[in-house]
């Protein structure tokens, strides 16, 4: 798996709020934080001392699925979210959902030492512009980065 790599330009839309995605909305669905996809991860990225995040994959009554996952010796502050895009043709069925250029689904923040957490899970496509990508950031400096491989963040 690829470094991660520190992303330039905006990470975040102008507005993200958790309550984009959990409590079923747009599609997505709530799951234990301890969750974890196949062994096989799309994006990995450590963000500095052992804490991990991962765009994990799975599935969840017969489909592929997706969420964002930090893990290791977190430290209360630590963040992750789950970025989706959609190009356009699935915008969470409502036009005061808009999903352009993306939703964040998060951010979600560790509230105890080694509290492993996880995005809502969303279900996959085969469709090129239906993407995911994870991203998050330590407490102690605030630098948000995404997980990459081979130089690409979005799945």
């Amino acid at each position: 798996m690829a470094a991660g790599l520190a992303v330039a330009g905006p990470v975040t839309p102008s507005q993200a709020a958790a309550s984009d995605c959990t409590g079923g909305a747009r599609g997505f669905r709530d799951h234990p934080d301890n969750a974890s996809g196949d062994t096989d991860k799309p994006r990995r990225l450590d963000l500095g001392g052992g804490v991990v995040i991962t765009l994990e994959k799975g599935a969840y009554v017969g489909q592929q699925i997706a969420f964002g996952k930090i893990s290791g010796p977190t430290r209360p502050g630590d963040k992750v979210w789950m970025d989706w895009r959609a190009g356009g043709w699935d915008d969470g069925g409502r036009p005061e959902w808009p999903v352009r250029p993306w939703l964040q689904c998060g951010p979600f923040t560790v509230q105890s030492h080694g509290q492993s957490l996880t995005t809502p899970f969303k279900r996959t496509s085969t469709d090129p512009d239906y993407q995911f990508r994870v991203c998050g950031s330590l407490a102690t400096n605030g630098v948000v980065r995404c997980a990459t491989a081979n130089g690409v963040d979005w799945w």
